[in-house]
């Protein structure tokens, strides 16, 4: 009987995640159900993050990361993965838009799974950011 077959969903979480999430909630004191209140989150969504059936979703892993008092790199264990920047042998000059993008890809496909669309969001809104600043000064002013 598959898993289909039974009702229930094949575990699409990270069990490395989870058992963070758990041991800092326990070093905070919280039960599960206080996690859940303290984040606005239900108490069977902490129950499966914690245990590996689930990931919390973008929209939650900043609640979760505020509650538990930990950075995203320290929840999603990035922090001290990430590879230093290579140096560009070197060279001097600007960096030409294919050595940008192959760089910026290398280091979030560096980066967990599950962590990686949360990089490139944030990545895009940084970049959005930088382009309304330019535009910004750019215009005449009147």
């Amino acid at each position: 009987m598959s898993t289909s077959d039974r009702g229930t969903s094949p575990k699409s979480g990270d069990i490395d995640l989870g058992r963070r999430i758990a041991a800092r909630r326990e070093e905070l004191g919280l039960s599960r159900k206080e996690l859940a209140e303290a984040t606005h989150l239900s108490y069977p969504y902490v129950a499966q993050i914690e245990t590996g059936y689930r990931l919390p979703s973008t929209r939650h892993q900043g609640s979760l990361s505020r509650v538990l008092g930990l950075s995203l790199d320290e929840l999603f264990g990035t922090g001290e993965d990430l590879p230093a920047v290579p140096p560009r042998d070197g060279r001097r000059g600007r960096t030409t838009i294919d050595e940008a993008i192959e760089h910026a890809a290398q280091e979030i496909e560096g980066l967990p799974s599950s962590v990686r669309l949360e990089a490139l969001s944030r990545l895009q809104l940084r970049i959005m950011q930088g382009v309304t600043a330019d535009q910004a000064r750019q215009r005449p002013r009147a």
